[in-house]
């Protein structure tokens, strides 16, 4: 999850020099980068057609926690609570949950972190700090976490009441001007929750409201309840760089647990974060571009319109980090007729791009070396593309998520079949993947009979919250084989298609085959195995 406002405020001038590379000083924060090689691929040979290579990215943050900072770093964080009428209806249970949520979220808040509540309606209005307790300023101002601010931002959030409409823009528009009132800091962040969508401003009010959030600050968009807009809710966290969430009613003490819980989670992950950037450097031979450059892990964001020129480079800013592990997919695409381009020859090892992380102001932390991009540019009568151990893991989620949000609109458009047909396909990938958090959300829509085959059927008891929650899962992805940093090794053949040994057809590596559900790890020796 990337932090803009800290991404601006922390841009390396052209020519800085990167600090010393990994391995002195072990004790000092660190940065650790991996770049998967592309491996095999196809060279186009001067056709209109262009090929894309994808490069998975892992970056890896330790340390920061516990090194303590000199100074610790100035942040602003809002809270925007939802105060519209639905919120008490049908009953008062999702403003009672949300009060709990606000109250201990702010109770939690570390000293010297500046902070507001807004309540939001058809208007937005700031609840906590008030204009008396600021002593009356021109603007709506955050003011200082300190043991009294806490205990009156608390007390606040629990006396939020529900009326009026829902006017998402205004909120946001409010805490643009609480975010931005402290420039000087480099963190600043927003988390909205709502159980709406923006019904009160004219239709291109919330694109416009974005466009002028967008750099300022982060915002995560937290949705509950059974009629919001899971769409809307993406777009505004893929918008300001954040992450949208959803928590389904499940018993009014499970719920208060659930939402209380999150929001400590998605503020403590603000405050927790102290890099406030890291800017990957990318540099393509001349006959390649850059086309997308995306974070696939632990959520989905597309990056590319960050992107920054600086000679003959391009900069891709990540945001503000703490300690923790996040993949980036690259995209670079051939251009068969430029000059330079190698041509048809016989497959050769190619060195293709290059790849660096710079920031500033980063204290004592180290930075990685420049990591370089190598190709075996294959001939047209070679195997498939080889994608590696994380393109290929990540291509999975990638169907995964479109499998979700699939079956998710034939819900809504109410085709059972095609609907079990998407979500069966969805069954099936995350078994495969061994996503069990994946299959657990999709137990909420299916009965599912058979895993491995994809074969599920519709449940009776489908509430639109829960449709609208799996398609905001669907963006939340799993790490390769490995852990969080993938480093379990390769899967069978090095990434490799495996010919089945039921089926005999040539498919994806596994834990089982994409087209009968047969094993393809099994003992070395075994049917299962597979083979090219």
């Amino acid at each position: 999850m990337t932090d803009p406002a800290a991404d601006r405020a922390a841009r390396p001038a052209p020519g800085t020099p990167g600090p010393p590379a990994a391995g002195a000083d072990p004790g000092r924060p660190r940065v650790h980068m991996t770049v998967e090689h592309a491996r095999e691929q196809y060279l186009p040979g001067g056709g209109p057609g262009a090929h894309e290579v994808h490069v998975p990215v892992r970056i890896r943050v330790e340390g920061l926690e516990a090194a303590a900072p000199r100074r610790p770093p100035q942040r602003s964080e809002v809270v925007i609570i939802d105060c519209s009428g639905s919120m008490a209806h049908p009953t008062p249970r999702k403003i009672a949950a949300a009060r709990k949520a606000a109250a201990a979220a702010i109770a939690g808040l570390p000293d010297g972190i500046h902070f507001a509540l807004v309540a939001g309606t058809d208007t937005a209005r700031l609840a906590y700090p008030t204009r008396e307790r600021l002593g009356n300023p021109a603007e709506p101002a955050t003011i200082a976490a300190t043991r009294a601010s806490r205990e009156e931002g608390s007390r606040t959030a629990r006396t939020l009441e529900a009326h009026g409409g829902t006017r998402i823009s205004a909120w946001l528009s409010l805490a643009r001007r609480l975010l931005t009132a402290r420039p000087d800091a480099p963190f600043r962040h927003a988390l909205l929750l709502t159980d709406g969508r923006d019904e009160h401003g004219r239709a291109d009010e919330l694109e416009r409201v974005l466009d002028a959030c967008a750099g300022e600050f982060t915002c995560d968009a937290l949705g509950i309840g059974e009629d919001w807009d899971a769409a809307q809710l993406q777009r505004i966290a893929d918008r300001l760089h954040g992450r949208a969430e959803a928590v389904v009613e499940d018993g009014a003490e499970e719920f208060e647990r659930r939402l209380t819980g999150l929001f400590h989670t998605l503020l403590g992950a603000s405050t927790r974060r102290t890099l406030p950037r890291l800017t990957l450097g990318v540099r393509t031979a001349p006959y390649l571009s850059v086309t997308l450059f995306r974070q696939v892990y632990p959520t989905v964001l597309d990056l590319t319109d960050t992107a920054v020129g600086e000679g003959d480079r391009t900069l891709f800013p990540t945001g503000a980090w703490g300690d923790g592990t996040r993949w980036y997919e690259l995209r670079m695409r051939v251009d068969p007729g430029h000059p330079d381009h190698p041509g048809d020859r016989e497959p050769h090892a190619a060195r293709i791009a290059s790849v660096r992380l710079e920031a500033r102001d980063t204290g004592d932390v180290v930075l990685p070396g420049e990591e370089h991009v190598t190709v075996r540019w294959a001939g047209r009568e070679s195997s498939p593309t080889d994608l590696g151990t994380a393109g290929w893991h990540f291509a999975r989620q990638d169907e995964l998520r479109e499998a979700c949000r699939a079956g998710a609109a034939a819900l809504y458009r109410g085709g059972t079949a095609e609907a079990e047909r998407e979500l069966g396909r969805a069954v099936r990938l995350a078994y495969e993947l061994g996503d069990e958090t994946r299959l657990a959300q999709l137990r909420d829509l299916v009965a599912v009979e058979q895993a491995a085959r994809g074969e599920v059927r519709i449940r009776d008891d489908i509430t639109p919250g829960r449709v609208q929650a799996l398609i905001v899962f669907s963006g939340h992805t799993s790490s390769p084989p490995g852990g969080d940093g993938g480093d379990g090794g390769p899967p069978p053949s090095g990434g490799r298609p495996l010919r089945c040994a039921r089926c005999t057809e040539q498919v994806r590596p596994g834990r089982f085959c994409e087209n009968c559900g047969y094993p393809l790890q099994a003992r070395s020796g075994t049917p299962g195995t597979g083979g090219r």
